[in-house]
């Protein structure tokens, strides 16, 4: 398989990528991403039975996700760009629930541990605020591996979630995945949409469908009173 770094810096993001929407001005520089020819061989994504889909912007059972593209997840202590980034996908309910799993299209590059933290975390002026629930993931497949494999999260007992309220899903590492960098698959289409990314702690910045970037492939499950 082959696997291309894109944006270790904007001036080299923006000429090998020279079709891509301009970000609006108070952004600095684009989410790190990363390319990749994948297996050609197609895992169906597993069924999800007893759950109800809170959020899902996953396509078909055989085309998930865009398994050729993702945005790095990744620590600041790692050997490729030594650039902690983190991913952040917004979600709103449709009605009270408890979200009990996320089904995320992560996937490991290759450098440092091979583990990120999946959490959820509240909305803070239209930007990812503070964790409400986070968990440890890791043994990831190989960036490559094609689709439809994903890592499911498990939340225990669940995390209320209500009605109207907007909610972020978050990619991030920690201490012990400092050194590590992952991917975080596109949608199946590729079609933009509303994300917000993060590098070196330096606050968020949110990206919408305007900006012409995908965001990342998720789903949030559970269930309902």
């Amino acid at each position: 398989m082959k696997k291309t770094l894109f944006g270790l810096l904007l001036a080299v993001t923006l000429s090998v990528v020279s079709s891509a929407p301009a970000l609006a001005q108070n952004y600095h520089r684009p989410p790190q991403t990363a390319k990749t020819t994948p297996s050609p061989d197609v895992v169906p994504m597993a069924p999800d039975a007893g759950n109800v889909k809170i959020f899902s912007n996953l396509g078909t059972n055989t085309d998930a996700f865009d398994s050729s593209n993702g945005y790095f997840v990744s620590g600041q202590g790692n050997g490729l760009n030594g650039q902690k980034q983190d991913i952040a996908i917004p979600f709103t309910p449709r009605a009270d629930a408890t979200a009990t799993g996320i089904k995320i299209a992560l996937q490991y590059y290759g450098y440092g541990v091979n583990g990120a933290t999946v959490a959820i975390y509240n909305d803070a002026g239209g930007l990812p605020g503070t964790p409400l629930v986070r968990k440890d993931v890791k043994n990831f497949l190989d960036f490559g591996t094609g689709c439809c494999t994903l890592v499911n999260v498990k939340l225990g007992s669940g995390l209320a979630v209500k009605k109207g309220v907007q909610y972020w899903v978050v990619g991030t590492t920690d201490r012990a995945t400092n050194d590590s960098v992952n991917t975080w698959d596109f949608v199946w289409n590729d079609a933009a949409g509303t994300f917000a990314f993060q590098q070196d702690n330096g606050g968020w910045l949110l990206l919408t469908a305007a900006d012409g970037y995908p965001p990342s492939a998720v789903a949030v499950v559970g269930t309902q009173p």
